[in-house]
């Protein structure tokens, strides 16, 4: 190999290492991810259009984000009010307040690493989203009632004594 081949080689991989790292925000949206542990599964689904949340705990909750490069802040989640066993109770409870204090997030490889200054950190897995999620999507167009024809029985013939 000569000089000028080897000098453009490393050129080429010195910038390979310069790379950015730094996660890609549109990969989150649409995305769908779960957490697993302690018995009680917590699911995180980015909108595809805004920037918006939802998921499941025991309750189902929703609320906004936004996102700078690896740096990520989420809204107060607004959520059902349900009651479930006090140990899931207890585990939705810590991951409300959780997200709230959540500053960096990594997506790698399908998993989503969200963390705080303090360190701590969950882990999600993306997974598809499931039939259920899909319906709930649906999208319901309204139609103005005089659109709409209903179908008005024939009223029964009656047969006159002659």
């Amino acid at each position: 190999m000569n000089i000028k081949s080897f000098a453009i080689l490393a050129g080429v991989l010195a910038l390979a290492a310069c790379g950015d790292n730094t996660p890609n925000p549109e990969l989150l949206k649409g995305a769908n991810f779960i957490a697993t542990g302690n018995g009680t599964d917590i699911t995180l689904a980015f909108d595809a259009n805004e920037m918006r949340v939802n998921g499941q705990v025991v309750n189902l909750y929703n609320g906004s984000y936004e996102v700078n490069g690896n740096q990520i802040k989420f809204s107060p989640f607004a959520s059902t009010m349900m009651m479930g066993p006090m140990d899931a109770m207890q585990t939705e409870q810590d991951y409300f307040q959780f997200m709230t204090t959540v500053e960096t997030y990594d997506l790698k490889d399908g998993r989503l690493t969200l963390k705080n200054a303090d360190g701590k950190e969950i882990v999600f897995q993306q997974v598809e989203p499931t039939a259920e999620v899909v319906e709930e999507a649906a999208v319901v167009e309204e139609v103005p009632a005089d659109a709409i024809a209903i179908p008005v029985a024939a009223e029964p013939e009656t047969k006159t004594a002659e």
